[in-house]
């Protein structure tokens, strides 16, 4: 972003590289106050980078956990006895950073504090204790201007994101020191065009220039905020690019019925329309979760792995009519019928549940509903009759890690995908297949399920 205006960026490079090499403050300290400003400010990109250099420095999760909370704002409460514990200079550093950050100017108590701990260290030098003052106040004034920069411009997207202290809800670690609301920019959207020329809505997630980038791929009628409850944490270590299925949310509807392979073909355009030429992992679920293992078959040199969810791998027989029913119902009696009569096959009749099944029955009516009739019928039209056997997916998959998860509730999913499974590894021997139900969950793991079905991902992707 700052190589927009060069000038600036070699100013801003000098700058930062003095702050960060050219002090004699101890390097916890500096961190410390680097992060006490990313909290007040609700910078999680500055905090997300200089946490790993706060740790080296020696700094403990329990200690980080005091610095983001913003609502300790006393050298008593960061010093008190137990776990997290700060010394007395890191204390005064941090209440320092905190007064220049919320109320710009500090309080004479605040700054003898924090002179009187320098000194310390200083000893009898008096040239060495103006030094360390000025160090401390213009790390922290300079800090501000990084996070105020990063902020406004919703670099990294993640403007709208809570400060990830360890050990501290997003309400203590994200509070700001202005009464207005921050804007929720979001993140990145955008449009490509598809070989065939149909317009895709695309939303990416950036996390650094370095991470893998990992391509979701959402079920029929939903959208791209199917994965809003998994984004967060996937987007942690790995670079996110989803978008709309032609037909959903907001991209075009095709002229003509779908297919899975055509599907694929989507998101290997999808992808080198953002230049990637190589995804970590391709994600689908579903209709999603087909089209993941069509791109395995046509696309196999575009991605590392592939995790198809709640899928099937050739579509059954009486597939065919049930998505005529489904579709004649839709012209019938419209969308909310549909709604329905899906969020009902998949949670039940009752609105029973815990609160993360609740919140997901709403999310997918929602998405349905808000799907257009002639996208759910074109896209549907993809899952009357396939078969990806026939295409050679046992040998695709064979020789590419491969995951296979379903919700636990998932009828007889589960066990579809485990035989599938099991009959890779039997066409070939060695091969890096797996299956995994997730307790508890449905259709959808990643919406109600968030956190577990993370677990298993991250697991899977990191052992890769």
């Amino acid at each position: 972003m700052l190589l927009n205006a060069a000038p600036i960026a070699e100013g801003w490079n000098k700058l930062l590289g003095a702050v960060r090499t050219g002090s004699s403050l101890q390097d916890d300290v500096r961190e410390i106050m680097i992060l006490r400003v990313a909290a007040r400010n609700r910078a999680s990109f500055e905090w997300i980078h200089h946490e790993p250099v706060a740790r080296k420095a020696g700094v403990t999760t329990e200690q980080l956990t005091r610095i983001g909370d913003v609502s300790k704002t006393s050298s008593s409460s960061l010093t008190a006895a137990g776990k997290g514990q700060l010394s007395p200079l890191q204390a005064a550093a941090t209440v320092y950073a905190d007064k220049m950050t919320s109320s710009v100017k500090v309080d004479e108590a605040t700054f003898e504090s924090l002179k009187h701990e320098l000194g310390k260290v200083a000893g009898t030098e008096g040239e060495k204790l103006n030094q360390l003052l000025v160090e401390a106040t213009g790390t922290t004034a300079v800090y501000n201007m990084v996070s105020r920069f990063l902020v406004a411009l919703d670099v990294d997207d993640r403007a709208n994101e809570p400060v990830p202290v360890p050990g501290l809800p997003p309400s203590l670690s994200s509070s700001s020191s202005s009464s207005t609301p921050q804007q929720d920019l979001g993140p990145a959207t955008g449009r490509i065009v598809t070989r065939d020329g149909l317009t895709l809505a695309t939303r990416t997630h950036f996390h650094s220039m370095k991470a893998p980038w990992l391509l979701l791929i959402n079920s029929l009628i939903t959208n791209v905020s199917m994965w809003d409850s998994v984004v967060p944490l996937l987007a942690s270590r790995y670079n996110i690019l989803c978008y709309d299925q032609r037909g959903h949310g907001s991209s075009a509807i095709p002229d003509q019925p779908c297919t899975v392979e055509q599907l694929a073909d989507d998101a290997a355009d999808v992808l080198s329309a953002l230049g990637i030429d190589k995804a970590k992992a391709v994600i689908g679920v579903s209709q999603g979760g087909a089209t993941a293992l069509s791109f395995a078959i046509s696309h196999p040199e575009r991605t590392e792995c592939i995790i198809a969810n709640d899928t099937q791998a050739a579509s059954p027989e009486a597939n065919f009519h049930a998505w005529e029913d489904r579709i004649a119902l839709a012209k019938r009696e419209g969308m909310e019928a549909i709604a329905k009569a899906t969020v009902a096959r998949w949670y039940g009749e009752e609105e029973a549940g815990d609160e993360e099944e609740q919140k997901a029955r709403e999310k997918a009516h929602a998405m349905i509903v808000s799907t257009e009739l002639r996208g759910f019928e074109q896209g549907a039209r993809a899952l009357q009759k396939y078969d990806l056997l026939q295409a050679g997916l046992l040998e695709a998959i064979a020789k590419k890690p491969t995951l296979l998860i379903a919700g636990e509730k998932d009828g007889a999913l589960p066990k579809g995908l485990a035989a599938l499974a099991e009959k890779v590894k039997e066409a070939q021997s060695g091969a890096t297949v797996a299956f995994q139900a997730i307790e508890g969950a449905s259709h959808l793991p990643m919406l109600d399920r968030p956190e577990k079905w993370c677990d298993v991902v991250l697991r899977f992707l990191e052992s890769q």
